[in-house]
């Protein structure tokens, strides 16, 4: 495999003119690796799945909607099909399914009823088809009855003459606010202050006031201390002056919930206060009320990058794009893009469902030589015949007649006999072979171990396919497939003893590869070798992760889960596309790359690295909807996955990298624990994530902060505030700005934040000079649950 050309001189925008992703410039959202597919064969084949009632309902929260919902499964030729599998996935907060999966009727129709979550506001559910893009399913969720009145902030501190207002509102059983409720506010101690039908209090005498807020019988009660003229808003709550670029970490000894920061005289100060929720699952929901006095929101811009684009933020939950500090993709981008995502997630649920109970199968086998698979002293010329189905793992087979056209030290070149013509030639084979051998093999094996050896003939088949190709629609720009790993493939083709066997297990550590197709002979979708040899030199680093992952815990880690969580495994790979990156360009992961060093090889940083800094972009513009550790695979999970493991790789030491790594694949137990275990220590999963958090913020924000930031807080191997304004999204112009989407706290104005497990919220506020800023932070007017972490930094 040839390498990708020499590099050429980046614009000053770090623009791509690819025709193939002409979309998205250097954010080229088309996956290295995407590890999917969208094509199903077999006798039985669903074409199509399609809505049959249900969605646009309306309905309590926490209740079951009256309207089930429904789907009809069909064939190419529009006939129904029955025992179709239905998978229902409801989204983070959006309640429950029941059941989870279905099969489909002998009209093709699969039903489930759907309860609704307990926050209100719109909720979704997809139902999967094995192969097929997901349908989806809204609702409107709306309040239940009122249960009681939380007002904020939950406790006042005035001087003699100064006002404060109260905001207060009924709220359902799971904190919902009840829009439309009148509140009534009295005070009994009307010569201490005094509070009008809206909320606001004057202090008048000092002394102690109590402020009822009351709706329908409800009521909540704040204490309002009144000092001298010139009294602080913090009361007695200790002020902290945090120097810049200090975290302040609120006292587990303390009342964590609120916390008062004064600004040092004669300068005006900013903060950003990071929240992260670190409950195991992402389908835990935690209400935050937020509510600071004395604050004022951040300046506007004063440089590209810099991160200061705000607009003040309401009250109500964070929505997709709003308040962004840059552009968006385009819609329909994002929904091109989802498909070939919601078919890996039918696949890997597939692998799950179809191989967990071969497990004891391939550990009875064992280790080198255990299987009788083809690779065994394959030779230039010999014939084989690969099962090459991307959505079946042992039933329905594709058999493709194929031929070894190259061998290398490490790498066995397998060539589909129907390949287009204008495809490789031997002797670019043979490279291709070298280039696996002598680059990412070692690259691979260095992070993440070596692979399982599992057919004893220590070589991985590289299969070059035209099925590849036609997982990619009609005439699609982009690529939606650049090659897959199947574990399947790992899995004994017959029946060992008492044990049951894959019939569709290709026995052989190997993963399914595009070819170059120059004329568009399949789906309309001209492939040049130009192109198809840069995708796939970062396809290969992607799947050999993945086969690295699964023959390990096979075959080598005895006692292993049989797979890894999704996010962690794809998060993985593209650290492999990473360390590709930084081998090809020289550059090392503690550099802090910027735009200056990307710049000088800038074809690298689109063909492999720009990827990942896509995914990482979806993350970034909406942090309160995505979570590194999310079930549901998409962009912005595998982008926040790969920021989070690439900021605790830098935090294991200069030489802790690779062990680090190795610990993650190398492991018996999966997910989070999986990640606690191998750094192990005193800093537990929850410190990692609310150090990253902080990072993200704060890291680099400018050069004074970069010099005395907690090295916790610091991401040795990306520059992100200095590459992201530079980059160019959807053919627009550069982003110009940093593209982490925030909050601003302005004095008064509560805030409601939902978070699920592993979303995060950043707050900007400022301060003027010697003033003070006192900030509570609750869950429907209890202490925060101790899974909310939070943080504040001074950036200015």
């Amino acid at each position: 495999m040839a390498r990708p050309s020499a590099p050429r001189p980046i614009h000053a925008e770090l623009h791509r003119t690819n025709r193939l992703t002409r979309w998205v410039a250097v954010l080229a959202l088309t996956l290295l690796a995407a590890c999917r597919s969208d094509k199903t064969t077999g006798p039985v084949t669903p074409s199509a799945v399609r809505s049959q009632g249900g969605s646009g309902q309306t309905g309590v929260v926490g209740t079951a909607l009256t309207t089930s919902l429904a789907v009809l499964v069909t064939d190419a030729a529009g006939k129904p099909l029955s025992d179709i599998k239905v998978d229902w996935d409801a989204a983070a907060g959006a309640g429950t399914t029941n059941p989870s999966s279905s099969k489909t009727d002998g009209d093709g129709i699969a039903r489930t009823v759907w309860t609704l979550g307990t926050v209100a506001g719109a909720q979704r559910v997809a139902a999967q088809v094995t192969g097929l893009a997901a349908v989806t399913f809204t609702a409107t969720a709306i309040a239940g009855p009122a249960t009681g009145v939380i007002a904020t902030p939950d406790r006042g501190y005035l001087g003699v003459g100064d006002t404060l207002r109260i905001r207060a509102a009924a709220r359902d059983q799971y904190g919902n606010d009840l829009s439309g409720s009148a509140i009534a506010f009295t005070t009994p101690d009307g010569t201490v202050a005094s509070v009008s039908t809206t909320g606001l209090v004057t202090a008048l005498t000092q002394g102690t006031a109590r402020i009822i807020a009351d709706a329908s019988g409800r009521s909540d009660t704040v204490p309002v201390t009144v000092g001298p003229a010139g009294s602080s808003v913090c009361g007695p709550t200790p002020t902290r002056t945090l120097a810049l670029g200090e975290v302040l970490l609120p006292d587990p000894a303390s009342d964590g919930t609120r916390f008062c920061l004064t600004a040092p005289a004669g300068s005006t100060t900013e903060y950003a206060l990071t929240l992260i929720s670190t409950a195991a699952l992402f389908s835990t929901v935690t209400p935050i009320d937020l509510y600071g006095l004395g604050s004022s929101a951040p300046t506007g811009t004063t440089a590209p990058g810099d991160g200061n684009a705000f607009a003040v933020a309401p009250a109500a939950d964070m929505t997709a794009n709003a308040w962004m500090e840059g552009p968006t993709l385009a819609r329909e981008a994002l929904q091109r893009i989802s498909i070939p995502r919601e078919a890996e997630q039918a696949r890997r649920r597939l692998e799950r469902r179809e191989l967990a109970g071969l497990a004891p199968v391939a550990n009875s086998v064992g280790i080198a030589g255990g299987l009788s698979s083809f690779a065994t002293d394959l030779k230039v010329g010999d014939a084989l015949t690969v099962n090459a189905n991307a959505n079946s793992a042992c039933s329905n087979p594709d058999n493709r007649s194929a031929k070894v056209v190259a061998v290398g030290t490490r790498a066995v070149i397998v060539a589909d006999n129907d390949n287009p013509s204008g495809g490789y030639s031997d002797a670019e084979y043979a490279s291709i072979a070298a280039t696996f051998d002598t680059l990412v093999y070692p690259i691979d094996t260095a992070a993440f171990g070596a692979p399982s050896n599992m057919s004893g003939s220590g070589k991985i088949i590289l299969f070059y396919t035209k099925t590849v190709n036609a997982l990619t629609p009609p005439s699609t720009n982009s690529y939606t497939i650049g090659g897959f790993f199947f574990a399947r493939d790992l899995y004994p083709k017959t029946a060992k003893g008492n044990l049951g066997s894959c019939a569709g297990s290709n026995e052989a550590e190997m993963f399914y590869l595009l070819v170059p197709d120059p004329t568009g002979t399949i789906n309309n979708n001209k492939r040049s070798k130009d192109e198809v040899t840069t995708l796939n030199l970062g396809t290969i680093a992607h799947e050999f992760q993945h086969l690295i992952n699964a023959g390990r815990r096979l075959y080598v880690n005895t006692g292993a889960a049989t797979s890894e969580e999704t996010w962690l495994d794809e998060g993985l790979s593209h650290v492999a596309e990473e360390l590709l990156y930084y081998r090809l360009t020289g550059f090392t992961s503690r550099q802090n790359l910027g735009l200056s060093q990307v710049s000088s090889q800038a074809t690298y940083f689109t063909n492999y690295a720009a990827q990942n800094f896509s995914r990482l972009y979806q993350y970034l513009i909406n942090p309160e909807l995505n979570s590194p550790y999310a079930p549901n695979d998409s962009l912005a999970t595998r982008g926040a996955t790969w920021s989070f493991l690439r900021y605790v790789a830098g935090r294991q030491g200069t030489t802790g990298e690779a062990p680090f790594f190795r610990a993650v694949v190398n492991s018996t137990i999966t997910g989070r624990a999986n990640l606690t275990n191998a750094v192990g220590g005193s800093a537990s999963f929850a410190d990692y994530l609310l150090g990253w958090t902080v990072s993200l913020m704060a890291d680099d924000f400018s050069t004074a902060i970069t010099s005395v930031l907690d090295p916790r807080y610091v991401l040795p191997a990306w520059n992100f505030r200095s590459i992201y304004p530079a980059l160019r999204v959807g053919g627009g112009s550069a982003l110009g700005v940093y593209p982490i989407n925030t909050r601003a706290m302005v004095s008064g104005t509560p805030q409601r934040i939902s978070l699920a497990g592993g979303t995060s919220s950043y707050v900007r506020f400022a301060l003027g000079g010697g003033r003070s800023s006192f900030v509570t932070l609750s869950t429907n007017g209890s202490a925060l649950p101790t899974t909310m972490r939070y943080a504040v930094v001074r950036l200015k």
